[in-house]
Parts: structure tokens; sequence; C-alpha cells
């Protein structure tokens, strides 16, 4: 038998698909983090990042349109992924004893919203933006924390606490984003029933199929066994079935898988449901989710809202301290886990993209808006927040990484 090559005149221009882009971010992604992950003080996400931006718009531009597409499936797993395991350290038994923990993630996200929206209004915001701006400011970025507090095997009261938190801000911030939308909808135009309609459905809808999420998954628990391996398979599919089914009833994704992990914490009497971990899983999916955040930031975003950014990010770091600081000495904290705590609640991108997109169903006009903006926080807040939360980690003396 003979081989013969192709004629160059008839060969066909190399395309992207799904099996060449995953395997390459992720070799890159790994190689990038593996480098930054050198200094103690840079995780490796910060490398996912940089490598997304070089492949992305702001850098040779591979990463755009149907490609980009595609690695925002991955994205939205890993976000599931990390939603999932964040709402599992809400455990409602221990909120009871730590009510001053509730009190502080109350006070913090009242304090946020007020700070950030009356401080962008002074910059000269619309109304609708700065709004919009407060709301976002809420939440605190689930995929950063996790991902740093697993890589450095952190466990105690700054790392328990910080989990706890940012579970909990995405939840008020979610629905603090519903109970604005009368705001939205008279500015747009868009006839109140209508609003209340979608906000029921929404909110309900979520609810509903978070609970039938958990009793789909409690008895195939049960059946399986506490069997890791068994148990892994099992919620990677209810997880991806939820998905699924959230993307198709237009339900907001985060708000579900929230909801469906404090039920499976707190509902789940006879422990059928093991504590999972998902190092591979999670590994795979972090990669994709940061390197198309990375592959969203461009440059010239900052230079056009350089000074709201700022303004935005100061004024909630301010908020979320006071918040922090108010309660501490009642919640058994010193000062400097206090100021460790706050600094590590400073990520809040890919939550606050997440919660737009939510709006922006609705209400495509009125985010775009707000796109410049999150753009210009999405590049200071993701370079610089994971380097904020491990360092707070760090220096709280809780991390167990040799």
């Amino acid at each position: 038998m003979q081989w013969t090559l192709p004629s160059f005149a008839l060969a066909q221009p190399i395309q992207w698909n799904a099996l060449l882009l995953f395997g390459s971010l992720l070799l890159f992604g790994l190689i990038a983090g593996h480098i930054v992950s050198k200094s103690p003080w840079v995780p490796r996400i910060t490398g996912y990042l940089i490598v997304g931006f070089i492949l992305g718009g702001g850098g040779l531009n591979w990463l755009s349109g149907d490609v980009l597409s595609v690695t925002n499936i991955f994205a939205d797993i890993a976000v599931a992924l990390v939603v999932y395991q964040l709402g599992r350290y809400v455990d409602i038994g221990w909120l009871r004893r730590e009510k001053w923990l509730l009190a502080t993630v109350v006070t913090s996200a009242v304090l946020c919203f007020t700070f950030v929206s009356l401080a962008l209004i002074w910059f000269g915001t619309s109304n609708v933006l700065a709004l919009l701006g407060g709301v976002w400011a809420i939440a605190t970025a689930p995929a950063v924390v996790l991902v740093v507090l697993r890589d450095l095997k952190a466990e105690g009261q700054v790392t328990r606490r910080l989990a706890t938190m940012t579970a909990l801000n995405n939840f008020v911030a979610i629905l603090a984003a519903y109970a604005l939308l009368p705001v939205i909808a008279h500015e747009s135009g868009t006839p109140v029933l209508t609003l209340v309609e979608h906000t029921a459905y929404s909110l309900i809808g979520s609810l509903v199929l978070a609970y039938l999420t958990y009793w789909l998954m409690m008895p195939l628990a049960r059946l399986l066994g506490r069997q890791g391996s068994r148990q892994f398979v099992l919620v990677i599919s209810v997880i991806a079935l939820a998905i699924g089914v959230a993307h198709a009833l237009h339900l907001p994704v985060m708000l579900t898988m929230l909801i469906f992990a404090i039920m499976s914490k707190n509902l789940d009497r006879q422990y059928d449901l093991m504590e999972l971990e998902f190092g591979v899983a999670n590994e795979l999916f972090v990669v994709m989710l940061f390197v198309t955040v990375g592959a969203s930031m461009r440059l010239a975003d900052l230079s056009m809202v350089g000074l709201s950014v700022l303004i935005l990010i100061a004024a909630r770091f301010v908020a979320m301290g006071c918040g922090v600081f108010l309660f501490a000495r009642f919640a058994r904290m010193n000062w400097k886990q206090a100021g460790l705590l706050t600094l590590g609640t400073l990520p809040m991108t890919e939550a606050g993209l997440g919660l737009m997109q939510t709006i922006s169903n609705l209400y495509p006009h009125t985010t775009s808006d707000v796109v410049p903006l999150l753009a210009g926080c999405l590049i200071v807040l993701e370079l610089f927040g994971p380097v904020a939360t491990q360092f707070a980690l760090i220096k709280s003396g809780e991390s167990g990484r040799e």
C-alpha cells in the first residue's frame, strides 16, 4: 500500500474543533499555572487568566466568536461545581450558633449596595447603572475563593467564614438582583406585571428545580452506598442534568445550584451523601473557566472607565470591611482576622458576570451600559483578587500547604 500526501492546493485551512480547543487550553493553562505558582503569593488561576488574555480579544484573538461559545459550556459546568461545593459549607445548625456571621453577611450586603451605588451616582453615572453596580458588588467570586482555599488546604475560623460568606453573599446578591428588577422595568418601559411574573417564575422555579434535583439524587445516593467513585459520578451527572434543565427553562443556574447544595447539606439527616473531593474534575473545568474569563479581558476597557472602576472597588472594600469589623468582637475574631477576612472577599467578578447575564435576558439594552464598568473591574479584580485571597489565608496561619 502506498501513502500519498494530499495536494497543498486542496488542503483546507486548519479549523478549531472542540477536542483541539479543549486540549490546547488545558495544556497552556496548566503550564502557565505551574509557572506563576512558583511564587507563594500568586495562585495558579492567575496563570490561567493570563493564558486566556493572550489567546483572547486582548491578545491573539484566537478565543472569540463560536470558539469562545464552546469554552462557555465548560465555564458553566465549572461555576455550577464550585457553587455546589461552596453551598455545602452553609451548615444551618452552625449558623444558628454563629448568628453574628449572618448579621455580618446582611450588613455587608446592605453597605456594599449603598456605598457603591451612592459612590457611582456621585461620580455621575446613571441611577440604573449605579444600582446595578451596587448589586454586583455584593457577590464574592466563588471560584476564586474555592480554588485558593483548596490549593492551600486551608482550614480554620477565617477560612470557614470566608467560604460561608461567599456562598451567602452570592445568594443575597441574586435575590437583590431580582428585587431591583422593578426599577429596571420602570426605566425600560416593561410592564410591571410582566416583571413580577418573571421574577416569581425565576425564584420559585429555581427552588422547585433545586428540590427536584435533591429528590432525584438522595435516593440514588442511598442506593449506591457510600462509595466515593460512584457518588462522584452521581453528583456530576445530576449537576449536569440540573444545568441543562435550568438553561432549557431559563432559570438562574447559580441560584438553583446554591439552593440544591444547601438542601443536600442540611436535609441529609442520614448522611447518605458523602463529602466528595472534586480535585481532578475541578482542575479541568476551572482551567476552562478562568481561561474563558481571561479571554474576555481587554486593556482598552480599563482605560475607558478607570476612575469609576477604582471608585466601585474602593467603596465595596470599605463597605465589606465595615460589615466585618462591626461584628468581629461578637464573632470572637481579633482585628487581624477581621482584616484578613475582608481582604479575602476582594474577588467578585465571575459571580457578577453571572448576575448580569441573568438580568440581561430581559433587559439587554440596560445591561449593555454596565458592560464597560464590568470589564474594567474584571481586569483589576481577576488579576489582583486571587492574590489578595491567597495572601489573606496564608497570613491567617490557616494554610495547610507546606
